[in-house]
């Protein structure tokens, strides 16, 4: 009997342990339970989270219909336009919980949403539902991507940095910090896009025009050519030979310098490198003009005055080769880009791409279309006597230009270009004519054209 009541005393020892040991397991579980529920990533909170990013996500979707009305009502609508459609979807009650300079929206419900309203920000409404820009922070137009869509901005594309933009078939354009696309530019390089200086340079220069010149393959509608950039001489016919670093005719060199003491470019090479590199270049659209003149130049006009490239100014002539490398160079020389005189690869090129896309396949021996000497652009009696090609003017007339190729074991060391009023059409007087005069040599039939690059 003893023997049997020791049994049943270990047997309830047995039992009180395993009822701590459950009491224990349960506050354990009670603690995970509590934890899970309540804790920095509980069931409670995550579902509060939840909630809260729902009703967030439902108020900015009243938000952006509120956008869709406004501009179902109004043909272009402002800020207070898009407001008072956000009242009425009852995510605001006051006009104020708009941040009119940020566009951040403080709900009634407590939330703040952002960056809806990016497109409105500094337009106020006004009249029939137009609107114009107000206040001190106004958004920045929109950057455009193609030219026709910089054409209708009409404005600056970045003040500081060069925008590349695409023509009608692809073709990338390079567009200078400071200029914009002028508003009778070609649609495409192929019909010649033409860029205006709005700041880039200073008032003086304002208003001055660039064509695009391509270097590389160039599409059109029915497929693409190649431009490459050299130095070329032409047959009668037009057909082009480059002739690279070669003497042409047997004096004319581009050469990085010279003992003759013309003016060569600034470094011909890493002209060469930025046309390639860029797929292009601009050329003056007009010869330079006189920036100050209102009449004709004489020999006794300054050799100083700052020069422009616009239509309808009096052409600077009656100045010597290296007084005009100066005014080109002076042109642009804050180095957001290069402007310098026309080399002879700019200018030869200038030639293949015009007899490719203009459709006037000799234009390398385009003569004279005027007998007298006219202002940059201008025709002497009519416009059917103008000299225009994809947007370039006077290359085969009005004066020879010069440029910073050197005519070499000669006191006429300096180059010149294209043809003149008086001089009747013949090789020496077309657009690919290759001509010298000394470094004093300066007179009415003689002036010069800039060119850009990065």
């Amino acid at each position: 009997m003893k023997k049997k009541r020791k049994n049943i005393r270990n047997n309830k020892g047995i039992t009180m342990v395993a009822l701590v040991v459950t009491i224990i397991i349960l506050l354990i579980l009670a603690g995970i339970t509590l934890a899970s529920l309540t804790g920095e990533k509980g069931i409670i909170k995550e579902a509060r989270t939840a909630k809260e990013l729902a009703e967030k996500a439902a108020l900015e979707e009243q938000v952006e219909l509120a956008i869709i009305k406004a501009e179902q009502k109004h043909r272009n609508p402002g800020i207070d336009d898009v407001i008072e459609e956000i009242k009425n979807n009852k995510v605001i009650s006051n006009a104020d919980q708009v941040n009119k300079e940020t566009g951040a929206i403080r709900t009634d419900a407590g939330y703040e949403i952002t960056g809806k309203l990016d497109d409105y920000i500094g337009k106020v409404s006004v009249g029939d539902g137009n609107t114009t820009e107000g206040g001190d922070t106004p958004a920045p137009p929109t950057k455009p991507s193609t030219v026709e869509q910089a054409k209708n901005q009409g404005s600056v594309l970045d003040e500081n940095n060069p925008t590349t933009i695409k023509g009608k078939y692809e073709n990338e354009v390079k567009i200078p910090a400071g200029f914009k696309v002028a508003n009778d530019s070609g649609e495409d390089v192929t019909k010649g896009v033409v860029i205006e200086d709005v700041s880039a340079g200073n008032e003086t220069t304002k208003g001055s025009q660039f064509v695009w010149i391509p270097v590389g393959e160039v599409k059109y509608e029915n497929g693409s050519k190649t431009i490459t950039l050299n130095r070329y001489t032409f047959s009668s016919t037009g057909t082009p030979t480059g002739q690279g670093a070669n003497t042409i005719g047997s004096s004319y060199q581009e050469l990085a310098t010279s003992s003759y003491g013309n003016t060569t470019a600034i470094d011909i090479e890493a002209f060469k490198t930025n046309a390639n590199t860029n797929n292009g270049y601009y050329l003056g659209r007009y010869e330079a003009g006189d920036s100050t003149a209102t009449t004709d130049r004489t020999s006794d006009s300054s050799k100083t005055i700052p020069m422009v490239c616009k239509e309808d100014q009096y052409v600077y002539n009656n100045i010597t080769q290296p007084q005009a490398t100066t005014l080109a160079r002076g042109m642009y020389s804050n180095k957001k880009v290069t402007s310098d005189l026309v080399n002879s690869y700019a200018w030869d090129t200038a030639i293949v791409f015009i007899q490719e896309f203009s459709g006037d396949t000799d234009y390398s021996y385009q003569g004279r279309l005027q007998d007298s000497l006219t202002r940059t652009g201008k025709a002497i009696d009519s416009a059917a006597n103008k000299d225009v090609k994809c947007n370039i003017y006077d290359m085969a007339g009005n004066c020879f230009e010069y440029s910073t190729e050197t005519y070499s074991g000669s006191s006429q060391s300096c180059a010149y270009r294209g043809g003149s009023f008086n001089i009747t059409y013949d090789t020496s007087g077309c657009t690919s004519n290759r001509g010298s005069i000394g470094l004093s040599g300066a007179g009415s039939i003689i002036s010069f054209r800039p060119i850009l690059y990065w």
